[in-house]
């Protein structure tokens, strides 16, 4: 308990200092919510493979609008499908689920990226865009993208720009 408290306090110290703090979900009048997530940096929980096919594994607690709660987390793969791009990169796709209080609650993020082939993720201030390709839940149906932007040792944030069916 004392760890989730230290967490929900350390996560929303840092949401307010890289400037992501938000109210709830937002719906704009065209019909598109807006949800920010935030994470500490990226470390793989396990590696296995190299070259194509290599897998890193990870999981983290998010914070979500700038609040940290128990339940919310990042959970995720990627997996590396073409090495030997320009510039020393490779292509990796992604699996991405986020959970928002409860395992009914999840949107799910996938598509590929460039990365560097000798980093475990993106390198600091790169951001990506990729396909919100479902949600389950509150979020059933929902479809639109995730601009993801890695904050180097602040860790990372996810934008989501989502329709929900109604």
């Amino acid at each position: 308990m004392k760890i989730t408290r230290a967490l929900t306090a350390l996560f929303l110290g840092l949401a307010v200092v890289v400037g992501i703090a938000a109210p709830a979900q937002a719906t704009s009048p065209s019909g598109v919510t807006t949800i920010t997530v935030y994470h500490q940096p990226v470390v793989p929980t396990a590696v296995t493979g190299s070259g194509i096919g290599t897998v890193r594994y990870f999981s983290m607690p998010t914070a979500v609008n700038g609040v940290a709660a128990d339940g919310q987390y990042m959970t995720g793969t990627l997996t590396t499908l073409d090495v030997g791009v320009p510039g020393g990169q490779e292509i990796r796709a992604s699996n991405l689920n986020f959970v928002f209080g409860s395992s009914a609650n999840q949107l799910v993020v996938g598509g590929i990226a460039i990365y560097p082939a000798a980093g475990a993720t993106l390198p600091d201030g790169a951001r990506v865009v990729r396909p919100v390709i479902g949600g389950s839940g509150k979020y059933a149906g929902a479809v639109g993208q995730a601009i993801s932007t890695n904050l180097g040792s602040k860790g990372w944030t996810h934008v989501f720009r989502i329709r929900i069916p109604s």
